[in-house]
């Protein structure tokens, strides 16, 4: 199964998939979850991101994934669930695996410690290099609240300054963790 998912992913998405699985196991290890779970989400999180944005939507008509507005409009955003969809009927995977695949680019309200996991370690993988990834590398190593909380803080500040749509699950994950207490300033 970990050949046929890996053949379906080509250059930077191989490395970063290998990466993100890297860093779903270190961060399942050290907070509690399913190794080989948080691994193999890490595996599959990405197996639709290079589709087009039409066959993202072909998807869609295929495993019932209505898209809303957002992802309509940003079609790339699709991927998680598009993946989720082919982790479960391709790969059979569990509904935890596949649910951690579907919110791993937007979050969501009331995550999962694997959905926690997967959308961190998307963010903190190894083969990332952009201007936060330190802190939320170091903060991973703290709290994964914080880190997570602090990863929404970075997107949408990201989002907002580049005139973007913000979609309304990581609206109402940032929210969660704000609810929560949940800060990472004083970290």
């Amino acid at each position: 199964m970990r050949k046929s998912i890996l053949s379906r992913l080509q250059g930077y998405r191989y490395e970063h998939s290998l990466g993100v699985e890297r860093a779903a196991i270190m961060l399942a290890e050290k907070y509690g979850e399913d190794p080989e779970k948080a691994g193999t989400a890490g595996i599959l999180h990405d197996i639709t991101k290079y589709l087009s944005p039409q066959e993202q939507l072909n998807l869609c008509g295929k495993y019932g994934i209505i898209p809303c507005t957002v992802e309509k409009s940003e079609p790339k955003m699709l991927h998680g669930k598009t993946a989720a969809a082919i982790a479960r009927a391709e790969y059979h995977m569990p509904e935890d695996i596949c649910d951690a695949i579907a919110c791993h680019t937007t979050g969501k309200n009331h995550m999962t410690l694997l959905d926690k996991i997967l959308y961190l370690a998307d963010y903190i993988e190894e083969t990332r290099d952009f201007p936060g990834v330190d802190k939320a590398r170091e903060l991973a190593q703290i709290d994964i609240d914080s880190a997570l909380l602090y990863c929404y803080d970075q997107t949408l500040t990201e989002l907002v300054a580049r005139g973007k749509l913000i979609h309304s699950d990581t609206i109402a994950a940032y929210n969660d963790m704000i609810r929560q207490g949940v800060s990472w300033r004083d970290k």
